[in-house]
């Protein structure tokens, strides 16, 4: 299938796919297809609002999508990271489907709290209303930075995109880290990397890979975004390092592969330190713009332990 061939596949499916389920109230898609980029590996993500989500997250209904196509596989789950529920399905044909379900009862929300954004009234709402909606706000627009494509709209669900994008500008960046956030993250990480260290001793090194590595990586690439969007604020920073060759630079592409740990233990506690050696970097460009203070005493604690620690010869080999 040709690059038009898969783009009239994906039209008339949603095309049936709004005919067949008319409390789809608004249906957004965003990423590469609503850009008119989309290639013969692209995933096709769509934003489907409802006042019925119960029904798109039924593992066992699959009525409501076999307008798509021929489902040869489905999962259900819920995305902690967005705080939103999908489905991914791949069909027959190779088509791979991203559907976020979002209740409308959030987009209810973020619009009466825009409103009361609007007149200086937010304070109405409880304290915890008006944080989930700002999480919402910022979460949302996240994925809707980039572009987006509406294919049905029953609740002028334009103009609330419209607001969120503009009201998520204009939040300045000590709003977005602020301390408390920045050392959860950030001692997260350290404590993390000593931890590592002892397991690979212990010679633990799948569960330090499946679990610790994984911790590591993921903080020290928030450290890496938060450090781009600082220095380049027109820079469009992706998420978990999708496509951080374009947006933070060959050198810190080629300084990530020392990072992976694989071969012998003496190899991982060489990644482990070149690890906090570039969170080293990184963390103290962004504690420099907001003027916190690191713990230099742990990180060179958690350095020295990884440096001095005595591995066998047998495990050098």
């Amino acid at each position: 299938m040709n690059t038009s061939e898969r783009v009239h596949t994906i039209n008339k499916g949603i095309e049936l796919l709004l005919s067949v389920n008319q409390d789809i109230i608004s249906l957004v898609s965003i990423g590469s297809f609503s850009q008119d980029s989309i290639d013969q590996f692209s995933d096709i993500d769509l934003y489907l609002f409802t006042n019925n989500p119960i029904k798109y997250l039924d593992n066992e209904n699959h009525s409501w999508i076999n307008p798509l196509g021929k489902i040869i596989s489905r999962r259900v789950y819920k995305d902690f990271k967005e705080g939103v529920d999908k489905n991914k399905v791949i069909l027959k044909d190779g088509l791979m489907y991203d559907l976020t379900i979002i209740d409308i009862k959030k987009i209810k929300l973020i619009r009466y709290y825009l409103k009361l954004n609007d007149i200086g009234l937010k304070w109405l709402l409880p304290k915890f209303l008006q944080n989930s909606a700002e999480g919402n706000i910022l979460k949302f627009y996240e994925t809707i930075k980039r572009g987006y494509k509406i294919h049905v709209d029953k609740i002028n669900l334009k103009s609330i995109l419209e607001r969120n994008i503009a009201f998520s500008d204009s939040i300045s960046l000590d709003k977005k880290l602020d301390k408390k956030i920045f050392f959860q993250h950030y001692n997260f990480f350290w404590q993390s990397c000593y931890t590592a260290s002892i397991k690979l001793i212990r010679r633990d090194f799948y569960f330090t890979i499946l679990t610790y590595d994984h911790y590591m990586k993921k903080e020290l690439i928030r450290m890496i975004e938060w450090d781009a969007a600082l220095k380049k604020k027109s820079t469009d920073v992706f998420y978990d390092s999708l496509k951080i060759y374009d947006w933070s630079g060959e050198e810190t592409y080629e300084d990530l592969n020392g990072t992976l740990l694989s071969g012998t233990i003496y190899n991982m506690q060489n990644s482990l330190i070149k690890t906090t050696e570039l969170y080293q970097k990184f963390s103290s460009s962004v504690s420099k713009e907001y003027k916190f203070s690191l713990n230099k005493e742990f990180e060179n604690f958690v350095i020295d332990f990884i440096k001095n620690v005595a591995i066998p010869e047998y495990e050098k080999q």
